[in-house]
């Protein structure tokens, strides 16, 4: 959709109000910008801070607002069809009755987003009977590939025929949401509310599933499973029948007593969810080959010299983790939380030391703000929209950053 007439003028209007905004929320302006109820479509607000700023009922048809910081804003009831949010942080953003159909979001963060319906005031009808009314949020056919959903309000969304491949959707609620022909291959599933869900013709093929919720949702049609071209990591698990609690507690007593207490353990190819959480746990030098710790709380763990190699990692929060001199080649780290984590060399005896191994990695859609990389290898690793600060990117040599989304 064109932009408003006077566009060029109306342009730098906005550009002056965002300005003023900025201004506000560094403590140097007298107030927040308000741009309810007007019309803003096909106008450029990318890469600006409007945290907090109101856009409720206003027209953003073609607008362009990828890159923004979007945080806690209010676009109750705004028309945002075919715009573009991509990579925009719309953190605990009130979305509520929106139409964004045919929009692109990807890579974006949506995390608490509130995309459910909006109640609208009672309005008098024509026999004069005031008469309320609920205006659902239209995803129809809208770009959502990579999004992080974690923890959004989807309830009773109408989004049919939407693109959610490698979204993260971890305790997201989609209560009623239409979601027929939608498509969510590879995308993260742990204890995702469909209850109630219209999900016919829906691919969830190749998708992370643990704790699903599906009831009374209708599945006719909806295709599951693994994608043709998965490939196994080739990792079975070894022949020690010790349940996983005893081998981490074995292990975790052999790295604290330095050898001298516990037994080794391999965790080769495990099933590694059935431990409940590893924050905090002191894990180093685990060998844990293919295992599968995706969607796992591990912040602040110890893995100092760890073989990972294609471990599965989507999703897992690995905020303030020890991965110095770590193995995670091959690893699959989509979705993955790894700020302040430390990825650099491991200090060895005798002036030796041993860098961190990311090679191969999937690290789309990844965070690494503040996750010290230096002297990381990380030859034929994709980092495709994961947030990464310049200086990290100067630590990548041959991975893939074209698409990162750098600070």
């Amino acid at each position: 959709m064109p932009a408003p007439a006077n566009a060029p003028d109306r342009q730098a209007e906005i550009d002056r109000r965002c300005a003023d905004h900025e201004r506000a929320l560094a403590g140097a302006g007298a107030g927040f910008a308000r741009f309810d109820g007007e019309d803003l479509s096909g106008l450029d607000f990318t890469n600006r801070n409007l945290q907090d700023a109101s856009f409720s009922d206003c027209d953003l048809t073609g607008a362009n607002l990828s890159g923004s910081d979007l945080r806690g804003a209010n676009f109750s009831g705004a028309k945002l069809v075919g715009a573009r949010l991509i990579g925009a942080n719309l953190d605990d953003t009130d979305l509520r009755g929106c139409d964004m159909s045919e929009a692109d979001l990807s890579a974006s963060q949506c995390q608490n987003a509130d995309f459910r319906e909006l109640a609208r005031l009672p309005a008098r009808g024509s026999d004069g009977i005031p008469t309320a009314s609920v205006q659902s949020t239209k995803l129809g056919n809208a770009r959502l590939g990579g999004v992080n959903f974690s923890h959004a309000r989807l309830a009773g969304v109408e989004a049919e025929g939407a693109d959610f491949s490698d979204a993260n959707l971890n305790n997201s609620r989609l209560l009623r949401a239409k979601l027929k022909n939608a498509v969510m291959q590879r995308a993260i599933l742990t204890a995702t509310d469909f209850s109630g869900a219209d999900l016919t013709d829906a691919d969830i093929r190749g998708a992370l599933e643990k704790d699903l919720k599906l009831a009374q949702a209708i599945t006719s049609g909806m295709l599951t499973g693994e994608l043709e071209d998965a490939s196994e990591n080739g990792f079975e698990p070894d022949d020690d029948v010790r349940p996983l609690s005893s081998k981490l507690r074995d292990h975790e007593k052999l790295c604290r007593t330095q050898g001298k207490e516990g037994a080794p353990a391999s965790f080769k190819g495990m099933d590694m969810r059935e431990a409940g959480d590893l924050r905090d746990r002191e894990l180093t030098a685990m060998q844990a080959h293919g295992a599968n710790f995706s969607g796992m709380d591990m912040r602040a763990v110890a893995l100092q010299g760890a073989k990972l190699v294609q471990a599965d990692l989507r999703g897992c929060d690995l905020r303030d983790a020890d991965l110095r001199g770590a193995d995670l080649s091959g690893a699959n780290l989509s979705h993955a939380d790894l700020r302040g984590a430390r990825l650099d060399s491991l200090t060895l005896g005798g002036g030796r030391s041993l860098g961190t191994n990311l090679g191969g990695i999937n690290a789309r859609y990844a965070r690494w703000e503040n996750a010290q990389m230096k002297g990381v290898t990380a030859d034929g690793a994709d980092f495709a929209y994961a947030r990464i600060s310049s200086d990290q990117a100067g630590n990548l040599g041959a991975a893939n950053i074209d698409d990162a989304i750098q600070s």
